[in-house]
Formats: structure tokens, sequence, C-alpha cells
């Protein structure tokens, strides 16, 4: 990948020669949260996601902004990535609607708590507008991201999206796909690699469920920034524990 389209989060470098790899934080409550990011740090990952869609208190902003200042004087300087998945994208239903979850997000980057705030591209385009306009304005950066839970669409179309990403001003861009058949997983490889080529910001891609397994462990080869990996639970079908992965990542490291 080229060096201009390497970004630095605390001194981890997304974009790479080696992709990062990066845990979920799954947890219902405060007390459950902040338990299962000791737990995960302890298993040194390089960046953290917190999932809000599984946080019961999504709709209280003060209550989930608590939480994030909590969360942040934890990890210390651990990169951390702010998501709510809808629940069309494979998350959680919950008790705020697509317009409180903007405002939720605008409220966390003004906080300056977060290191990317990760948003749909299939969301209301003006939603994606005030999304990267907050977090750029507060000096968080943005994921604009697809997932199809159900099938792995044509190249061209997997290309298209990242390349929207980028259009809509995402700082990163991310597709996660589910592959039906061996084709499939060639299908999102090969779109990765042509995307990356053109692109001029990170981008991270995955095939999920067992058949797209391995492309967790090798898409960083098809230009992919980062991969997801089981710290306590799993956000998508597929991924798996961290010293697992960190074990592939340092094979292939000395092959390079």
């Amino acid at each position: 990948m080229a060096s201009g389209k390497i970004i630095d989060i605390r001194g981890r470098k997304l974009g790479g020669a080696t992709p990062l790899i990066c845990s979920p934080l799954l947890g219902r409550t405060r007390e459950r949260l902040l338990a299962e990011a000791a737990a995960v740090l302890a298993k040194s990952p390089d960046v953290i996601e917190w999932r809000v869609d599984h946080f019961e208190a999504i709709a209280d902003t003060a209550a989930v902004l608590d939480s994030a200042r909590a969360l942040r004087q934890l990890l210390g300087e651990m990169p951390l990535i702010f998501t709510r998945r809808s629940i069309r994208e494979g998350g959680e239903a919950i008790a705020i609607d697509d317009e409180g979850t903007v405002s939720l997000y605008a409220a966390i980057a003004a906080a300056g708590l977060v290191d990317f705030l990760d948003f749909e591209m299939s969301n209301d385009p003006g939603q994606v507008r005030r999304v990267v306009a907050d977090a750029h304005r507060y000096g968080s950066r943005v994921i604009l991201s697809y997932h199809n839970f159900s099938a792995t669409p044509e190249r061209e179309f997997l290309v298209q999206r990242f390349k929207e990403a980028e259009r809509l001003g995402g700082d990163v861009a991310k597709l996660a796909v589910m592959p039906v058949s061996r084709a499939d997983v060639l299908t999102l490889l090969a779109a990765t690699a042509e995307a990356e080529e053109r692109s001029r910001i990170p981008l991270i891609s995955m095939a999920m469920g067992p058949l797209g397994a391995v492309t967790r462990m090798i898409a960083g080869l098809f230009g992919s920034s980062l991969s997801f990996a089981v710290g306590e639970g799993s956000s998508a079908p597929g991924q798996m524990p961290i010293a697992d992965l960190k074990a592939v990542f340092e094979i292939i490291r000395r092959t390079r």
C-alpha cells in the first residue's frame, strides 16, 4: 500500500505492511463493557471497536458518553472505533432511529473520545454527510461501510462501493460480504485488489462465515488494512481468536 494511504492512529499504522487486528466489545451494560475491555486488552489487539448497538442504554446519550469516557480511560492509547451497526446490516435492534444515531455520533465526536466512527453507506445521504462533517470537525475519522449478510455481489459492484466511500468523504472504506461459494471469496479478494490500486484511502474487506474465514487471514495481501478477531465475543461469523490471527500475520510477514 502506498505510504500516502497510511493513517497513523495513536502510533498504529492503518494501511501498513501488516493489517491491524481489531477486536469488538459487545457489552450490554457499562460494567460488562469495561470488564470485557479489560479482558480483551490483555490479549493485545491493535484496535478496539465498541459495538454500541449491543449497549442497552444506547438511547441515553449521557450514559453512552459516561461509558465512553470510562472506556477511553481504560484503553489509554488504544485506538477506538465507535459503531452502531444497523439491523439491516447485521446489527442489533435498538431504541433509537437513524436520526437519533446521527445525533449520538455527533455527541461522541464532539467529546473527542473515539478515533473512528463507523457509519453505513446505505444510510440517508444527508445523514452520511452530517456524520462525516461532524467527525472531521472534531478531529475524528470516518469508516464508511457496506455489509451484505446474505450474498456476495458482483466484483464491479464491490469496487464501486469502495469508490463510493471515498467519494462521500470517508477516511476508510469497509466491505463485508457473505460468500456462498469459493468463487465468491475470490470475487471479494479481486475487488479489494482492484479498488486498492485506485483508492486514495485505506480499505478494509472480508468475506464472512466459514467459507470466508481465509480472507481474515490473507486479505491484507490484496489491500485490506484491518481484520477483526475475537477477544471475548464475535461480532460477525468467521472471526477467529486474536492469538491465532497474530500467528498467521507473523508467518505471512516472515514469508514476505
